[in-house]
């Protein structure tokens, strides 16, 4: 099943949650109704809201906890029954959030469930072994370790061939590669790697 989960950064401007559950956390809970969207569960401790909506199902949290609301609301839709999660609202705002939002994508893939953080012109996941990508010929690709190194064996699609290419965390070799086709492949043999696809200029 779909799943989708929307945060409290900022969110793309058309975002489309049907024919799937959709998860909300607390802070989340503005955008998404000035936008239309009733989402399923809203979930967290509410001190980003400040209060706790009376108009949809909520689940509270303590404000003293280990997780953050995204990763409560990640383990909820795997519980559900979602094998992939589209996550709005990931980016912009607080950077530590951010990066926490970068560590769902472990999360999710450590649990089975595969997520993309999808923002205004641009989509991050996480990718290891055989990953394929459907894109549009000139979007920007780029490939950065999650974790210490990646190792990536070979590539098909992209205008800077990848081959036994080790992507450290201290260099910026994976920057701004370029898609030559509308679908591109690569092997990674060891480590993970963040996909970054963005076509902001379309």
């Amino acid at each position: 099943m779909k799943g989708f989960l929307l945060l409290n950064g900022l969110p793309p401007e058309c975002i489309d949650v049907s024919g799937g559950f959709c998860v909300c956390t607390d802070g989340a809970y503005v955008w998404a109704k000035k936008m239309g969207i009733k989402p399923d569960l809203v979930v967290g401790d509410f001190d980003s809201l400040g209060f706790v909506p009376d108009d949809c199902q909520t689940v509270v949290y303590p404000v003293m906890k280990n997780e953050t609301d995204g990763e409560i609301a990640l383990r909820l839709l795997k519980e559900k029954g979602c094998d992939s999660v589209d996550v709005y609202g990931a980016f912009g705002k607080r950077t530590d959030h951010f990066l926490g939002n970068l560590a769902l994508l472990g999360i999710g893939m450590d649990l089975g469930v595969g997520v993309r953080l999808v923002g205004e012109g641009e989509i991050i996941f996480l990718g290891t072994g055989q990953v394929d990508l459907e894109t549009r010929k000139n979007r920007t690709i780029s490939l950065v370790p999650y974790g210490d190194t990646a190792h990536i064996i070979d590539s098909k699609g992209l205008l800077y061939p990848l081959k036994d290419l080790v992507l450290k965390r201290d260099d910026t070799r994976g920057i701004s590669n370029v898609a030559e086709s509308e679908k591109v492949g690569f092997f990674v043999k060891e480590g993970r790697v963040l996909v970054l696809e963005s076509w902001r200029d379309e």
